[in-house]
């Protein structure tokens, strides 16, 4: 499914290193959860199921991958997710390599939260 203009626009203000990691992101993010809808959310794009699950902040070394409930995930991956909010938390993405299978299980489980 194509991504709304918005969220394309977004992807389209970036260059370098983050737009290739934010880009990577945005495709991975569907394959893991296809039923999650695009939007914007705060100015970022998000993915959304029942409530929001999981948005990309890039910023200007890294992104973000935002977890709306990460909160309840952090337990399990101790030093990879950060933050200290009531429920957000985040990844911090510096390069395509930090895209691995743990990344993976944390988006995995952040859309099981969301459908459970």
């Amino acid at each position: 499914m194509p991504l709304p203009m918005a969220v394309s626009a977004y992807f389209d203000k970036l260059s370098g290193p983050v737009q290739a990691i934010a880009l990577e992101l945005s495709h991975v993010i569907p394959q893991r959860g296809p039923t999650l809808i695009a939007t914007m959310a705060y100015g970022s794009p998000c993915w959304t199921g029942h409530d929001r699950v999981v948005s990309i902040v890039a910023h200007s070394k890294h992104c973000n991958l935002q977890f709306w409930q990460g909160a309840q995930l952090e337990s399990g991956f101790y030093g990879r997710i950060e933050g200290s909010g009531k429920a957000l938390r985040h990844v911090k993405v510096r390069k395509l390599d930090d895209i691995d299978d743990e990344l993976l299980d944390i988006i995995d489980r952040a859309i099981a939260l969301d459908t459970a």
